[in-house]
C-alpha cells in the first residue's frame, strides 16, 4: 500500500462502524470501521478497516465513492456508533501510521486528525478491532503535594505562633500569681 493512497489533508465527513455482537464486555470491539473523507465536491474517499480473523491483523481498504447531494451513505451502520461521537467531523486527516509488530503482522493503525499527534488507534486483538483514543500527556503540578506542602507551612506557622503565645503566657503567669 502506497503512503499517498491515504486521504491526507481531506476533511472527515462521516464515520460508521459495525460492532462485534459476540463480545459481551464493556470494551468497544468492532468488525468494521469506515471513515468518509471529502475528496472533491462530488467524490468521497472511504477508508475501511477490517479485522483479518486468521492472523489478528487489520486490513486497510481505500476506495473512492460518489457523494449524492450533501448526504454521505455509510457502507455499514449501527444505531450505537461510538466513534461518531468521539471524533469531531470536519477535521483534516494529518497523518496515518500503519504498524507492524515484530512478527511482521499489520496489527495497528493510528490516525492523526487536525495535528500531527496521534488521535485514535485501532488495534487488532482477538479477531476484532479495539479502539483507543490518545491525548498528549502534560506536565502537571502535583496538586496534592502542593496542598500538603502548604498545609505543613501553615501548621509550622501556627505551631510557632502557639509556642510564642505559650512563652508569653509562661513569662507573664508568675507575675500574675503574686
Amino acid at each position: 500500500m502506497a503512503i499517498n493512497e491515504f486521504p491526507i489533508g481531506q476533511r472527515l465527513i462521516g464515520v460508521s462502524t459495525i460492532e462485534d455482537q459476540e463480545f459481551d464486555g464493556n470494551e468497544l470491539c468492532l468488525n468494521e470501521v469506515n471513515f468518509y473523507f471529502e475528496d472533491t465536491e462530488d467524490r468521497i474517499t472511504v477508508v475501511t478497516l477490517l479485522p483479518i480473523i486468521d492472523t489478528d491483523e487489520i486490513k486497510v481498504i481505500i476506495e473512492e465513492a460518489i457523494k449524492e447531494g450533501t448526504k454521505v451513505y455509510a457502507k455499514s451502520s449501527k444505531n450505537n456508533n461510538q466513534l461518531l461521537f468521539s471524533l469531531a467531523l470536519g477535521v483534516k486527516l494529518m497523518s496515518v501510521w500503519v504498524c507492524e509488530n515484530i512478527q511482521g503482522y499489520q496489527d495497528q493503525v493510528i490516525f492523526a486528525f487536525q495535528t500531527l499527534h496521534p488521535s485514535i488507534t485501532f488495534l487488532a486483538e482477538g479477531s476484532v478491532i479495539k479502539v483507543f483514543m490518545h491525548e498528549q500527556v502534560y506536565k502537571k503540578e502535583n496538586k496534592i503535594a502542593k496542598l500538603y506542602q502548604e498545609g505543613w507551612k501553615e501548621l509550622e506557622m501556627e505551631s510557632k505562633n502557639t509556642l510564642m503565645n505559650l512563652t508569653q503566657v509562661a513569662e507573664t503567669y508568675p507575675n500574675q500569681s503574686k
